[in-house]
């Protein structure tokens, strides 16, 4: 095997490794979270939890926020990169829907986000996206979205809270009356 293949396939093991630590301590925090508060869990006891060295752990994040804020890019990213869909712009519904199914899917990963603080994170950047798919904002229109963005998050925040009990078609249907129509009246 020649030594540009070696190196490639160490990289790959580096990355593989790295990924497998990454995980292992987000699993731990998680785990944590159930019976301690975000801002008490040491790095001693994430790393300990988690299986992995203090140096692997610094290797792959400098503060425990940057698991959150990992989780939260992944989540936001995901839910952009959704926005993106052609089926999804021309069935903002169906947007919705999965929107509800990744957060039910992802109910550790939307605890912690809650428990940092940070579900809102997700809300704050598709305001920019949608606004980019459109040829002329308004500040009447750019309010309506960001305003929708905020109620939206509130009504996932409460419906997340509450154990998740109406379906997600439901919390769609609810969405596309206060987002939607909201936008869509402030369209000119």
């Amino acid at each position: 095997m020649s030594q540009t293949n070696l190196n490639h396939l160490r990289n790959l093991s580096n990355n593989e490794a790295n990924r497998i630590t990454r995980e292992s301590i987000c699993t731990a925090l998680l785990e944590l979270l159930k019976t301690n508060e975000f801002k008490k869990i040491s790095i001693s006891e994430l790393v300990r939890k988690a299986g992995v060295s203090r140096q692997s752990f610094y290797r792959n994040y400098n503060t425990k926020e940057d698991i959150v804020l990992e989780i939260e890019r992944t989540i936001g990213a995901h839910m952009i990169e959704k926005m993106k869909d052609p089926d999804y712009i021309n069935n903002p519904k169906k947007w919705f829907i999965d929107f509800f199914t990744i957060v039910k899917e992802n109910n550790a990963a939307v605890t912690l986000l809650q428990k940092a603080d940070l579900f809102i994170t997700i809300f704050e950047k598709i305001p920019s996206y949608i606004e980019s798919q459109i040829e002329t904002v308004t500040p009447e229109l750019h309010y309506s979205i960001v305003g929708s963005m905020a109620a939206v998050h509130s009504i996932a925040r409460d419906w997340f809270n509450n154990g998740m009990k109406e379906s997600e078609i439901e919390m769609a249907d609810l969405c596309m009356h206060y987002v939607i129509y909201q936008i869509g009246s402030n369209v000119s």
